[in-house]
């Protein structure tokens, strides 16, 4: 072999793997033969630790969330609220773990309805960044009744106008009169033109 060629190839910086999957951006990618993921060192023997351990944070998370401890039917947890992303469903952080949850038994107007938007404030104002009550009720998607002080918040949220008693589902029958209630009052969605007074569910099927 030419000696010129052979030095060149001595010279020229090996960035070749010995398995499939390119770098990304930090330095790390899939092992397409091992179905493992790692990083590599840079051209000047700096590890790219930090960068996977961040990754490595994203990564676990799938891991983590199969970690959770199943909440289970008919069982009652207390946790903070941190998250309401409407009127009828939120998120609780229990033991450093976070759920969502759906109110059980109401049906609150959906973010692009009349009064959507009030009704997530409604629910915020009630329980947002404090420490509640929950028993589920269904688990497939966890559906509960909540409470905070004495309260039974999917009550209140029907008491302030806030939301419907959702028919397909309610069990305690005297959501029915505090519904009345408020609609005889004329608070909250039942102060709306009753042209806007439309349940969630048959606005749900028209769009």
């Amino acid at each position: 072999m030419n000696k010129l060629i052979f030095y060149t190839i001595l010279a020229t910086p090996i960035i070749a793997h010995s398995h499939g999957g390119g770098l990304d951006n930090y330095g790390c990618h899939n092992n397409n033969k091992e179905c493992t993921y790692h990083c590599h060192h840079d051209n000047n023997g700096e590890s790219y630790s930090s960068k996977n351990e961040m990754l490595g944070a994203a990564i676990g998370s799938s891991d983590e969330d199969s970690k959770k401890e199943v909440l289970d039917k008919g069982d009652s947890y207390q946790g903070k609220v941190v998250g309401i992303s409407d009127g009828d469903t939120l998120t609780i952080l229990i033991d450093e773990n976070t759920y969502k949850i759906r109110l059980a038994q109401i049906d609150t107007p959906e973010k692009r309805q009349p009064y959507g938007a009030k009704a997530k404030n409604v629910l915020s104002h009630l329980v947002f960044k404090k420490t509640i009550s929950i028993t589920i009720e269904t688990i497939d998607r966890y559906v509960a009744d909540i409470h905070f002080e004495g309260k039974h918040i999917n009550a209140e949220m029907v008491k302030l106008g806030a939301a419907w008693v959702y028919r397909k589902y309610v069990r305690d029958k005297s959501l029915y009169d505090i519904e009345n209630e408020a609609k005889a009052a004329k608070i909250g969605i039942w102060s709306l033109p009753e042209s806007e007074q439309v349940p969630p569910w048959q606005w749900r099927r028209k769009n």
